[in-house]
């Protein structure tokens, strides 16, 4: 029986050690990336693989486009390597998680920056989503490098399921709370004129960095309007400003719902993908307020905004960084782009918004400075009202204090539309109670029993009589 016991007890020993070398090995063996041609999907012409400053090395040359390491797929643990930039190129990087040239994250030396002690774009991280470079959406994720010119630069991730960091050098240099890609596995290559030379992939090795995403310290803030009614994109001609009662989206446009990610971006690259034309969106959310009173309204917003509070144009501008049109900091989104004051009235206040794009990403952040007063914000929640007795608004009605001056509402597919010399016809918009809207601050009164309308605009009526 002891005997049994014995070759047992050493059975489960050897178990055991197998195991823990198994699990040794998928959590600490690295594998270094061997540099010879056939490891290696490249341009022709673009790479060299040679012997340099008594190393063996990887050539890359300018404008080479992505090299990828063959046969990988990386997910988290640890990449190390050394690179020489050039002096002469702008930017050193790796790309990780790279599903094709559409999707992908990437960390990059900006090489004319990488030696300055004191420039926060010595390093910098950001996604690729649908082939459009996200460096405009993600500025606080940049860091001075401490990096070296004309010596070789060592270079670590950790990846960690949501986060990462970045090493130069043995200095811990960029922390990204939260990995802003859409593939959490994929290739790893290099890109831009340099040396490269010990490659090592530690697949599992985190050095106990978080898998889950950090921290938001914006989070628990209520000023940011975080959650908006939204329309889909449309094409916005070039040159073109969309400050006509025609230009704006009917009520029935907002079918959808966004929200905002981490530090309140809304981010519309990553809801409508890139394009090659000009487009807007429209997004809209209602400000209820106890009382009148005025609010700061700070705005982050690439590439142009277009701001409607209650019907009146109250903002416009341009952040575009490709035509010097750009706003701190250096084109990129931040709630200091730009700002306004917003008059609230007392109950529900429309704020609707549209923002059009122009290069790299596309984007919205709204942030309220004071609270008071405000009692809600939420999306917009169209109202659909059906036009009882639309008939008793047809006919037309003459201006009681010039007889010449007159409107003509008729009815088409159960709309009522309104004919005025010189001008287009508009379609109203149905608000109940015999109301309509006509346009950017006009509304239209009925009173069906005395036959007769009241044209309101900033604060000043016109009446008009039904004629006979």
């Amino acid at each position: 029986m002891k005997k049994t016991f014995l070759i047992v007890a050493l059975i489960l020993v050897a178990l055991f050690q197998s195991y823990a070398q198994e699990k040794k090995s998928k959590t600490s063996a690295g594998t270094n990336i061997p540099l010879s041609a056939e490891k290696w999907a490249f341009q022709s012409g673009k790479v060299d693989f040679l012997n340099f400053k008594g190393r063996r090395v990887m050539k890359i040359a300018s404008a080479s486009g992505p090299v990828v390491i063959k046969d990988l797929i990386f997910k988290d643990g640890t990449i190390e390597y050394d690179v020489i930039p050039a002096t002469t190129e702008f930017a050193s990087a790796i790309y990780f998680h790279r599903k094709n040239e559409r999707e992908q994250e990437i960390v990059y030396l900006r090489v004319p920056k990488m030696t300055d002690p004191f420039a926060n774009e010595g390093i910098q991280y950001c996604p690729i989503l649908d082939g459009v470079n996200m460096w405009d959406m993600y500025p606080q994720y940049q860091a001075s490098a401490a990096a070296k010119t004309d010596e070789w630069n060592h270079i670590k991730l950790v990846i960690s399921g949501m986060q990462m960091q970045v090493f130069v050098n043995n200095s811990l240099r960029l922390t990204i709370p939260k990995l802003e890609g859409r593939e959490p596995t994929g290739s790893i290559a290099f890109d831009g004129d340099s040396y490269i030379s010990n490659i090592e992939i530690k697949p599992n090795e985190i050095e106990e960095l978080s898998r889950v995403e950090g921290v938001d310290l914006t989070r628990h803030e209520m000023n940011y309007i975080r959650n908006w009614s939204i329309t889909q994109p449309t094409t916005l001609e070039e040159g073109r400003e969309p400050t006509t009662f025609g230009d704006l989206p009917k009520d029935e446009a907002f079918t959808e719902k966004i929200a905002a990610e981490r530090y309140g971006l809304i981010n519309l690259t990553r809801r409508f993908g890139a394009a090659e034309k000009r487009r807007i969106v429209w997004l809209k959310a209602v400000i209820t307020a106890k009382e009148p009173t005025f609010a700061h309204l700070q705005l982050g917003f690439s590439d142009e905004i277009w701001l409607y509070l209650n019907d009146q144009i109250t903002y416009a501008d341009k952040n575009i960084f490709r035509q010097n049109m750009k706003k701190y900091p250096d084109g990129r989104i931040s709630v200091q782009n730009g700002n306004t004051r917003l008059k609230l009235k007392k109950g529900e206040n429309q704020l609707l918004i549209g923002v059009s794009n122009d290069f790299y990403g596309w984007g919205l952040m709204a942030r309220l400075e004071n609270m008071e007063n405000i009692t809600a914000i939420e999306p917009y929640q169209g109202k659909k009202h059906s036009i009882d007795h639309i008939d008793g608004y047809v006919g037309t009605y003459a201006a009681e204090i010039d007889t010449t001056f007159k409107l003509t509402f008729v009815q088409k597919d159960g709309m009522l539309i309104v004919e005025a010399p010189n001008q287009e016809n508009v379609t109203l918009d149905y608000l109940g109670n015999n109301l309509f809207k006509m346009g950017l601050g006009i509304e239209l009164q009925f009173t069906p029993d005395l036959k007769q309308v009241v044209r309101k605009e900033n604060g000043f009526e016109m009446r008009f009589i039904r004629e006979k």
